[in-house]
């Protein structure tokens, strides 16, 4: 056994890993440790020049490589001295970096003939230039064999090949930044190891679930299609991986540009990217509800897509891309707001998880792509979130429309055969206007903007109905001059409540009136528009 000798790293500021690294240099033939303190990444990364093959995979397995990675995050990445300078001899960027002379803190001269050494730059340049034409060369391979399998409309196949490049591409990402690639991992474990160190792949993958992303949920789906003799027809989703594939290949080439620079320079530029969002001006009353929305429901992000005054209050209509932040969690933060700011403005708020809206852009994408965009961007809890696959080309559809028609034309049906009856028996019926009043409002915003919104609130709604098209603010005089406040009334009657209804005669004929305008309002919009065929009315 060596004699273990007093080694210090004080490059590492880690006492813990020194500890270790003097044990392995006792215990095993080390010949050069490699230590860069990589101010663009999260990850600072320590490679450990071995003698001998045998030891690579049971040191890197060991468990404090985890912790040491977890807890100080420091990448430690074995490898044994003949594969080392075999991969340098190919050109690669990693080694050829993080293998630099100015970056070793240790080494054994009893290994002479084994320590690694940098070539002179134009003998490596060629190297390089090799590695970086055969990355290219053979992705072009790939994507000429899309080409061909899109000209043939060989739907599998193309979601199965374009799986291929995708971890093509994924694999040289691992050598860029990791060292190695991944061996007997998932795409979706893939993506989300390399995330910690490149987090602009986030923006480019919608995650479905934890671990998994919509993306690769298709590739899925078009292997179980081929094993079962079936097609996958999501024609529309081909532009979205397309592209989803080119910013892979993208942060590739920015990763081969920087380690280029770096390696002909040997300094790493210290540089910080800063996550700045273009904000509005400054608007006190806005900067408040944000306040009390990222402490009620923390958003991913929130988009201010429209605002408009009525009777001197401005009204903010804001999107929260969030996880949980459902009817009850607007309401509370309505009230809130409410109570912080008085009648000063009204927020409009929708809520919708980033996976929700990925997987219901079939039907609302004409709806999101025109709130969703980067000028109304108002806050961003990081400047990684993943941007949403668009349908291309997208083609607009009313889906159930006829249903959401026909059950309001019942309604309105009911209402009036409860509010004419004879014997003035208005029992339940405050239930039906309100149905009414949200079917319809629901139904209008469909119709509209193809957006079918959650249950909101009533008063939201109207905004909503108001927002999709300015021209139903001409019955606004009706719910102006209800008998009660209109809104409260609504949401209360959402809700079976055990009593006496108060209702009489001159109430119900208000009531009707409204029923009667928006009904008609709907009929020229879905039945003389021509939006149903007279199969789906009948």
């Amino acid at each position: 056994m060596k004699t273990l000798e007093k080694i210090t790293f004080p490059e590492l500021e880690n006492e813990y890993l020194e500890n270790i690294l003097r044990e392995l240099i006792n215990k095993y033939n080390i010949i050069q440790l490699f230590f860069t303190r990589d101010s663009s990444s999260a990850f600072s990364n320590l490679i450990v020049n071995l003698d001998s093959s045998m030891d690579v995979q049971k040191l890197q397995q060991s468990k404090w490589v985890r912790k040491v990675k977890e807890n100080f995050q420091i990448t430690v990445y074995f490898i044994f001295s003949s594969k080392l300078h075999h991969y340098y001899s190919l050109g690669d960027p990693f080694i050829g970096f993080y293998c630099r002379q100015s970056a070793i803190i240790y080494e054994n001269k009893e290994f002479d003939n084994s320590i690694f050494t940098q070539w002179e730059w134009k003998k490596y340049k060629k190297r390089f230039n090799d590695y970086e034409n055969n990355f290219y060369h053979d992705h072009e391979l790939h994507k000429w064999q899309i080409k061909n399998l899109i000209s043939e409309s060989a739907s599998n196949a193309i979601f199965t090949s374009y799986s291929r490049l995708i971890e093509y591409d994924l694999q040289y990402l691992e050598e860029l930044y990791l060292g190695s690639k991944s061996v007997s991992v998932s795409i979706n474990e893939r993506i989300t190891s390399l995330s910690a160190y490149i987090p602009a792949i986030q923006r480019y993958f919608v995650k479905s679930s934890k671990g998994r992303y919509f993306l690769t949920d298709l590739f899925e789906q078009a292997k179980e299609a081929s094993s079962d003799d079936e097609a996958l027809y999501r024609n529309e989703m081909f532009k979205a991986v397309g592209e989803a594939e080119e910013n892979l290949c993208d942060l590739i080439g920015d990763r081969l540009s920087e380690l280029k620079k770096l390696i002909k320079k040997e300094y790493t530029d210290k540089k910080e990217v800063l996550c700045e969002i273009d904000n509005k001006p400054a608007i006190t009353v806005l900067d408040t509800a944000v306040q009390i929305i990222l402490q009620r429901a923390e958003p991913e992000q929130i988009y201010l897509f429209h605002e408009t005054t009525s009777n001197d209050k401005i009204i903010y209509y804001l999107l929260l891309i969030a996880e949980n932040a459902g009817n009850e969690k607007l309401k509370a933060i309505t009230n809130c707001l409410k109570n912080k700011i008085g009648g000063k403005c009204n927020l409009v708020m929708i809520s919708h998880s980033r996976y929700w809206i990925q997987n219901n852009l079939y039907e609302h994408q004409s709806f999101f792509e025109k709130v969703i965009k980067e000028n109304y961007l108002i806050y961003s809890s990081n400047e990684y979130h993943p941007e949403f696959h668009w349908e291309e080309p997208h083609k607009p559809y009313y889906g159930d429309l006829h249903i959401f028609y026909k059950s309001l034309e019942k309604c309105a049906e009911q209402f009036s055969a409860t509010a004419r009856n004879n014997e003035e028996n208005y029992c339940g019926l405050g239930c039906l206007f309100a149905q009414f009043f949200l079917s319809f409002c629901r139904t209008y915003i469909f119709v509209k903007t193809y957006y079918m919104p959650n249950y909101l609130s009533s008063k939201t709604l109207w905004n909503l109905c108001i927002y999709a098209d300015n021209d139903i603010k001409k019955y606004n005089y009706l719910l102006e001059t209800f008998w009660t406040e209109i809104f409260p009334y609504l949401d209360a009657n959402r809700t079976v409540s055990h009593g006496l209804t108060r209702l009489d005669a001159e109430k119900v004929s208000q009531m009707e009136m409204i029923v009667t305008k928006l009904s008609n309002e709907l009929h020229k919009l879905v039945i003389e528009g021509g939006l149903l065929k007279i199969y789906e009315q009948d």
